[in-house]
């Protein structure tokens, strides 16, 4: 059994009463106060949530670009230093493997995604590596990462000592935060605005020194992953492990636009996603549900209509933002035109909203 994955400020964090648990491998934080209070400071505020579920790779050699071209959904070959793309990893059968960052720096490609895909992606990319000169390592015990979110971040980070940030999804740039050299990657997973702090992990205690002498003029709460969850869930987010997982296809968890480049060429698994752009659907999709209240239901649990098979929930929560109780779910597509009405298995009724549940107030 491989060793629990331990954040590099775990100290700091029990010092200030956070409740740690495990998830997938990593103890992280889950709350450090009440999780509605979490919730409403990166809605209203900022929130820091530390990100030690999240592992790095790197490609590098003079083939990287054009082999990570052609292995995962997105645009890479095209990447100036300093811009970035979400992308998946499929396997032939069009099945998402992992999903990813993708941030071109100077020499190499910087490739993120969640802690327990890590071996999985690696595995695939060496796989299909024959005659190109591309060389794979891993920096995850190297590097650590926070994230920080609300409407507020970017004015946190620059009375930190960010200078200029950057300006596009996933576009980012080295910073010095206190003592701390950062790498900012502009990168939203709430549905605020919102930065991914990656950095070596000897300067983990400077980084959150330096935020904290910034919390007088810019204040923050650090939040958990349980206030997370809400939060992503509320902005219609899919997460691996919820929404989606070996057994999905990227059109049915609606990441077309997000996560796919239709005009780069080849790629593993294309030839499904083309096929089914030309058929024009899916026989399932993600979609928003406004559950009634009672027990909340569990990852799984069956939706029908009419006593029929509908689609079944990945996630359900009771959020604090809203006041009232939301989930996600996969459904059959003759159900998902909104005000559609379905039955929970075990008791109670949800019906079809749009996504995202909530998006900030320009």
């Amino acid at each position: 059994m491989s060793e629990i994955r331990r954040p590099v400020l775990e100290a700091t964090y029990r010092a200030l009463g956070a409740k740690l648990v495990e998830t997938n491998g990593c103890l992280l934080p889950e709350r450090f106060s009440d999780i509605a209070e979490e919730c409403r400071a990166v809605r209203t505020g900022t929130g820091v949530l530390d990100r030690t579920d999240r592992a790095y790779l790197t490609a590098a050699g003079p083939d990287a670009r054009r082999y990570l071209h052609a292995m995962v959904t997105n645009e890479v070959k095209g990447l100036e230093p300093g811009q970035g793309r979400y992308s998946l990893q499929l396997n032939a059968q069009g099945q998402i493997l992992a999903d990813l960052y993708v941030l071109a720096m100077e020499d190499h490609l910087l490739l993120e995604t969640d802690w327990a895909l890590k071996e999985k992606l690696r595995a695939v990319l060496e796989k299909y590596i024959i005659a190109d000169d591309v060389e794979l390592g891993d920096r995850s015990e190297q590097l650590a990462a926070l994230a920080v979110e609300g409407p507020h971040a970017a004015e946190l980070l620059r009375t930190a000592g960010a200078g200029a940030l950057p300006d596009a999804e996933l576009n980012h740039g080295w910073v010095k935060l206190g003592d701390a050299p950062v790498l900012v990657v502009r990168l939203s997973e709430t549905g605020e605005e919102g930065f991914r702090l990656i950095f070596a992990v000897e300067y983990a205690q400077n980084l959150w020194d330096a935020l904290m002498a910034a919390q007088a003029s810019v204040p923050w709460k650090p939040i958990g992953h349980a206030a997370f969850e809400l939060l992503r869930t509320e902005a219609g987010l899919p997460r691996y492990g919820a929404e989606l997982d070996e057994r999905t296809l990227p059109p049915e968890a609606g990441l077309e636009a997000r996560a796919i480049s239709y005009t780069k060429g080849c790629y593993l698994g294309q030839e499904i996603v083309e096929r089914i752009r030309s058929r024009g659907h899916v026989n399932r999709k993600l979609a928003g549900l406004a559950l009634a209240t009672g027990a909340l239901p569990s990852h799984g649990t069956k939706l029908t209509k009419d006593g029929k098979e509908a689609g079944f929930l990945t996630t359900a929560i009771d959020s604090p933002t809203l006041g009232r109780r939301i989930g996600l779910g996969y459904l059959r597509r003759e159900h998902l035109a909104p005000g559609t009405q379905l039955e929970v298995e075990g008791g109670g009724s949800a019906e079809v909203v749009p996504l995202p549940f909530y998006s900030p107030q320009p």
